[in-house]
């Protein structure tokens, strides 16, 4: 996990090994099971799995050289997912008096629309605050803000899957989500070549999400779920490469490899789970 230096005094990252590529599959696959099992279980238990994953890419800007004092960067990261999160999950907070053109949005809209943008904004009201009582001469400032609201936006979309899970179908539709997750981001893992294992893991990941369809009791559409198990596979992937281009050393980029997969695909999984109403 640490940077070795050569004999010319200068830091190489250390090469990707079979540990670095455990632990993220280990880690994936685990945040993929908890959404998928608390989506048939209690909505607050999936409320709860999801802040988890919010908290573990909280942790990635520990491992950004570009965001200074990566102490309040994480907070701030933390407060808006946690805050998108909240607000999906008990969406009266924000609906007004009943019979009001606020509460029946409110109600019609499960409090997605009204619970991504309280969590975005603060997140960059957080980034911008925390800037200006930062210490010191504010050295990387358009980075340090750039990579907070980065990592702030992608936990804020994690509270997608609680969206997902408020729909008709949505526990199902968890479940085929979460599987393709989890297969294409365990393929992704495989030493080899990333043009055959990227192809690799999207038919893995979409041939799981396809199965999983049978778990349910009432399993959703054939054509529905292999169109969401096939997205969310190939969204799956997608998230695996972007995240290995954002840092060579893959220990700096733990948490992002992990968790991008899943808010890549949450917002698929919810305008699935809209389209079936």
């Amino acid at each position: 996990m640490r940077i070795r230096a050569n004999t010319r005094g200068a830091a190489t990252p250390r090469p990707s090994t079979w540990h670095d590529a455990g632990v993220v599959a280990v880690l994936s696959v685990s945040l993929c099971g908890v959404l998928a099992l608390t989506a048939h279980t209690d909505p607050l238990a999936l409320a709860a799995g999801v802040a988890v994953a919010q908290l573990v890419l909280a942790g990635a800007v520990f491992q950004s050289p570009a965001v200074p004092a990566p102490r309040t960067a994480a907070l701030v990261v933390a407060a808006g997912g946690l805050a998108a999160t909240a607000l999906m999950t008990w969406p009266d907070v924000l609906s007004g008096f009943n019979g009001s053109h606020a509460g029946d949005s409110a109600r019609l809209s499960g409090g997605t629309l009204m619970g991504l943008a309280p969590g975005a904004a603060v997140v960059v009201v957080g980034a911008v605050v925390r800037e200006m009582f930062r210490r010191g001469r504010r050295t990387y400032l358009t980075a340090s803000i750039a990579g907070t609201v980065t990592i702030g936006a992608w936990s804020v979309l994690l509270a997608a899957w609680v969206a997902a899970a408020k729909t008709d179908e949505g526990d199902e539709i968890v479940l085929v989500a979460a599987a393709a997750v989890a297969l294409a981001s365990l393929m992704w893992s495989l030493p080899g070549p990333r043009g055959l294992i990227g192809p690799l893991g999207v038919i893995v990941g979409a041939a799981a999400g396809s199965a999983a369809r049978m778990a349910s009791e009432t399993p959703l559409d054939i054509p529905v779920a292999v169109g969401l198990a096939v997205f969310a596979a190939l969204l799956a992937v997608s998230g695996r490469a972007i995240a290995s281009t954002l840092a060579v050393d893959p220990a700096r980029r733990l948490p992002v490899d992990a968790v991008l997969p899943l808010v890549l695909v949450g917002p698929i999984a919810f305008w699935t789970g809209q389209l079936l109403v």
